[in-house]
């Protein structure tokens, strides 16, 4: 008797929130590849970083069930959403992969760090999950995710079927272009650019303050082996993330402060 082929067990998150176009396109591309689990915020959770909760109960709900796709929402944060499907509801299986997105806007530079999106990647890391974040640079409401699915068919299958190194993950960036102007790949390295930023003050309707954060982009960093560089020229970045924060390279530096 021929043995049945197991489909890979695929979990997909975002921090645009679990009725997000984003997450609903990448999940088209994932359901080719494997079985299926969505377990995402309840709503957008973008900029939220690694944040996760403890000062009030997380909710978890099944939503929608069909042969080898289910979605379920949390109250939490995109970390939140890994935390549950590890810890909780896919427990007792095997998560063969982690895939983080459709975010909508870019994830480069320096907002690798803040992303939701990356950080749910990175969740995933941490617990031996092999784990890809990705992102398209558009905002707008009718944004086109043709060109992310496309990197999504090719790079999903080579993961499941490589694998990744420990405590690496994937960000992966997609210019907001048609998918047949993409020139290719790029292995990249996040951008040494950054954020300036103002707080506008304004005042509400009783007459008290608040303010409004503004920013664009700084980039300082011209070089062209950067994520930034990849996709302002057309190609997909793909920057790969380690979630060891340490500047090993300076530790000798710091060890002649002969401190006491």
């Amino acid at each position: 008797m021929k043995k049945l082929k197991i489909k890979p067990l695929i979990l997909l998150t975002n921090d645009d929130g679990v009725d997000a176009k984003g997450i609903r396109a990448l999940a088209e591309v994932a359901k080719e590849f494997g079985r299926v689990i969505m377990l995402a915020p309840s709503s957008g959770k973008s900029a939220m970083s690694h944040a996760i909760t403890f000062s009030y109960p997380l909710r978890l709900r099944k939503i929608y069930q069909e042969p080898d796709f289910e979605i379920y929402k949390t109250n939490g944060t995109p970390s939140d959403a890994v935390k549950l499907a590890q810890r909780f509801l896919l427990k007792d299986q095997k998560i063969d992969l982690l895939i983080s997105g459709i975010n909508q806007g870019s994830n480069t530079s320096v907002s690798t760090i803040y992303s939701g999106t990356v950080a749910a990647a990175m969740e995933g890391c941490m617990g031996g999950l092999p784990a890809i974040a990705f992102s398209v640079t558009d905002y707008t409401s009718d944004c086109n995710f043709e060109a992310a699915k496309m990197a999504a068919k090719k790079i999903i299958p080579f993961i499941l079927q490589n694998g990744l190194p420990d405590y690496v993950c994937l960000n992966v960036n997609i210019p907001n272009i048609a998918a047949e102007k993409i020139k290719g790949f790029k292995i990249t390295r996040q951008a040494n650019n950054y954020w300036q930023e103002t707080l506008e003050e304004r005042i509400d309707p009783t007459g008290r303050s608040y303010f409004w954060m503004k920013g664009s982009m700084y980039e300082a960093d011209k070089a062209r082996d950067t994520d930034q560089w990849a996709v302002k020229h057309q190609y997909i970045s793909i920057m790969p993330v380690k979630t060891d924060l340490t500047a090993h390279e300076q530790i000798p530096l710091f060890k002649k402060w002969m401190l006491k």
